[in-house]
C-alpha cells in the first residue's frame, strides 16, 4: 500500500481567504472552488511555514510532507515560505500565485543552500464518471536536485490484469494510453508510466488500470529500462488521483546529514479524491 501517513494533519490557523478543505466536500464544491495543499521537497531545508496572503496556514511542515487541502474561490493569492518559527520576513519562497477552478499542489522544490528553491504548481484531475471506476491518474514530479532525467516503470502484479494484457495482440497493445507495454522475465507487464522526466518538471497525469503495481524510478533511457534508482509498492485505487515526488539526494551532502539526517533518494506520495 502506499504510505498516506505523510499525510499529516498540520496545525492551521485562521482566518486566511482559504479554509481547510478537509476532504469532505462533494466533487461538484471542488470543481467550483480553488483548492491547493503545499509539498515541501527541499532536501536541504528545516521544516517550513506557509503564508497565504499574508497569514500564516501551515505551520511546521516536514521534508517530504503533503499538507491538507486549503480551499477557497479562485483568484491569485500571495504565497510565502519560511524557515518554521523565522517569520514572513524570511522568506525563502515569497510569489503571487493565480489559481483557477480545481486541485492545486504548490511543492518547494531546489535547495535552500544554493538559492535555487522555487515553487513549483501542478494541478490534478478530479475522476468522474462510468470510466472513474476502473481507472486511476498517476503522474510524477522530479523534484532531485542531484538526479539526471528519470523513466518511470510500473510492474502489474495483479495476476488478472497481466493474464488480459498478455492476450491482447501487440498492434493494440501498442496504442493503449500508458504508451509502452512490456513483458519482464516472470510474465509481468512494465509500463512506461514516464519517459525522461527531468528536475523541475512534472508530467501529465496519465490513466491506468486501478491495480496493484511496483513503482520503480529509472535511469531515463532510450529503452525505458535503465538501472532502478527506487523502488516501491503502490496498490491504485479507483477514482483516485496520485502525484509521485521524486526527491532527495542521490549522492546526500556530508553537511545536509549532519544537520537534518537521512536525505537519500526516494518516492513520496499525495493523492486526490
Amino acid at each position: 500500500m502506499i504510505n498516506t501517513s505523510r499525510r499529516t494533519a498540520l496545525k492551521v490557523l485562521g482566518g486566511g481567504a482559504l479554509a481547510v478543505g478537509a476532504g469532505t466536500q462533494t466533487v461538484a464544491a471542488q470543481q467550483q472552488s480553488a483548492r491547493v495543499r503545499a509539498v515541501h521537497a527541499v532536501p536541504d531545508a528545516p521544516p517550513v511555514d506557509v503564508y497565504l496572503d499574508g497569514e500564516v496556514v501551515i505551520e511546521g511542515l516536514e521534508f517530504q510532507q503533503v499538507s491538507p487541502y486549503l480551499s477557497g474561490p479562485p483568484g491569485s493569492y500571495q504565497v510565502a515560505v519560511t524557515p518554521t518559527g523565522a517569520g514572513q520576513g524570511q522568506a525563502v519562497i515569497d510569489t503571487e500565485v493565480t489559481l483557477e477552478r480545481g486541485n492545486y499542489s504548490l511543492a518547494a522544490i531546489g535547495e535552500l543552500s544554493d538559492g535555487s528553491i522555487q515553487p513549483l504548481v501542478t494541478q490534478s484531475p478530479i475522476l468522474t464518471g462510468q470510466g472513474s471506476q476502473a481507472l486511476s491518474t498517476v503522474q510524477a514530479v522530479h523534484a532531485a536536485p542531484d538526479a539526471p532525467p528519470v523513466d518511470v516503470t510500473a510492474v502489474v502484479e495483479s495476476e488478472q490484469l497481466n493474464q488480459r494484457l498478455r492476450s491482447l495482440p501487440q498492434q493494440v497493445l501498442m496504442g493503449l494510453p500508458m504508451r509502452v507495454v512490456r513483458f519482464n522475465d516472470d510474465g509481468k507487464a512494465v509500463l512506461t508510466l514516464i519517459d525522461g522526466l527531468s528536475f523541475g518538471n512534472a508530467s501529465e497525469p496519465l490513466p491506468v488500470p486501478a491495480t496493484n503495481y511496483t513503482i520503480q524510478v529509472r535511469a531515463a533511457t532510450p529503452g525505458n529500462d535503465g538501472d532502478i534508482v527506487a523502488s516501491v509498492p503502490a496498490s491504485l485505487e479507483a477514482g483516485v488521483s496520485y502525484t509521485a515526488y521524486a526527491s532527495g539526494y542521490l549522492e546526500p551532502p556530508q553537511g545536509v546529514v549532519d544537520e537534518l539526517g537521512n536525505r537519500d533518494f526516494g518516492l513520496f506520495f499525495a493523492t486526490t479524491e
